[in-house]
């Protein structure tokens, strides 16, 4: 298994205006969290109905993770790292907790994307909310792969601490994403299982930057 502070932060490159470009994924603090509430749908999407939508809908995610997360926060369940979310998991075994990724950039002005994350009684991952920043998914700013590395790093973490499974709820709209990154069918709720855990895991970290 590999050690905590081997795997998360880890800093991988995304497409950016067709260039790779370094960014970084890490856990979140709850300031990292708040300030997801305050992302806007950009406005040069006003003419755009289809993308302005596609904004809307990622502010009103990161809205309602910040919301949920608040409980975790204040009952002392929340993870800021994944040294800490091992040692929860050890005292407790089978208690809940929550953990928040997110993904950032020395050239862009906020949090690229984020993700909620709940650790189950039964040691399962379950993502509550997995989303991009509006002007990512509104298309205003060309940046691609942010959902599919966060998917990955769930994955890999979910490797680091025994997790046979990680599951989720898709949208109408997100399962396409999950179904092309998933190679399976997927309605309205979606598993992955351990061999497909540690393929998307491995293809994580063979996107890894060692070197700044």
């Amino acid at each position: 298994m590999p050690k905590a502070a081997s795997v998360i932060p880890i800093r991988f490159a995304v497409s950016h205006n067709d260039e790779p470009v370094n960014v970084t994924l890490t856990f979140a603090d709850n300031a990292d969290v708040m300030s997801a509430t305050r992302w806007r749908v950009p406005r040069e999407l006003e003419d755009d109905e289809a993308m302005q939508s596609r904004a809307a809908d990622a502010r009103e995610y990161a809205l309602l993770a910040a919301k949920r997360w608040k409980h975790y926060r204040d009952t002392k369940t929340a993870a800021f790292s994944l040294p800490q979310l091992q040692a929860m998991i050890a005292d407790e075994p089978e208690s809940e907790f929550c953990f928040y990724l997110k993904v950032t950039a020395d050239w862009f002005p906020a949090s690229l994307g984020g993700a909620m994350v709940r650790r189950t009684w039964c040691n399962h991952l379950m993502i509550d909310f997995l989303f991009v920043h509006p002007s990512i998914s509104g298309k205003a700013v060309n940046v691609k792969s942010i959902g599919l590395r966060l998917l990955q790093a769930i994955c890999l973490i979910a490797e680091t601490i025994g997790c046979p499974l990680v599951w989720g709820e898709a949208t109408r709209d997100s399962a396409s994403f999950y179904e092309r990154q998933l190679h399976q069918a997927v309605k309205d709720r979606f598993e992955i299982t351990s061999t497909l855990i540690s393929q998307l895991a491995a293809a994580l970290e063979a996107k890894r930057v060692t070197s700044c």
